[in-house]
């Protein structure tokens, strides 16, 4: 499930029925009001990594805010380990989606292709945004490459995720790119499954 802003918390959790939502909208975009109170209300785990777009994985110098929310990116992979089925959005289910969806498949053990894989398996939209090269020659997939190089500096440069994240999901464990509910782009609502 990839899509847009959410709108109808409680409609999305019905229909999708996530253990655990990860909103990546900051505090002031207006999508974001509600959901927390809607996680509650759902009883839905809830976490909240704001990034400010896809410039928070693509430049090197990073706001405080976006350089804290893109290091707690591996309680997204420890959530899978768990079992748990979460759903990751942001306001159109792109960038910001892609690119923590992206890297939380990577931190479970796929490698790039079966990463890139896994969330085209979800949203074909977001995987197509995040593999495009953009301006300064770098895509959203080769910027969360070198982060990830950054933040588990015993990754193999030959792309080999580190032995520290392996076998992170299980088969009880589904990881929804979203842009969030309210948002229907053809009701795009393929899991894609933890490995």
């Amino acid at each position: 499930l990839a899509s847009g802003a959410p709108g109808k918390v409680g409609a999305f959790i019905d229909e999708f029925k996530p253990d655990h939502i990860v909103t990546l909208l900051r505090d002031d975009e207006k999508s974001f009001q509600g959901i927390k109170q809607g996680c509650a209300d759902r009883k839905v785990g809830w976490t909240h990594l704001p990034l400010s777009g896809a410039n928070a994985v693509l430049k090197e110098e990073r706001t405080a805010g976006d350089a804290e929310s893109l290091r707690r990116i591996p309680e997204v992979a420890k959530l899978l380990q768990a079992g748990k089925r979460v759903a990751v959005h942001c306001a159109a289910g792109m960038h910001r989606t892609g690119a923590v969806c992206y890297a939380a498949c990577r931190l479970a053990g796929l490698d790039e292709e079966q990463a890139l894989e896994t969330v085209r398996a979800s949203r074909t939209l977001t995987a197509n945004e995040i593999e495009q090269t953009r301006k300064g020659g770098s895509s959203i997939k080769d910027a969360v490459e070198k982060l990830l190089s950054e933040m588990l500096p015993e990754a193999q440069a030959d792309g080999e995720t580190s032995p520290l994240w392996s076998g992170v999901a299980n088969e009880d464990s589904a990881l929804l790119a979203s842009g969030g509910p309210g948002h229907d782009e053809q009701n795009e609502q393929d899991a894609f499954e933890g490995r």
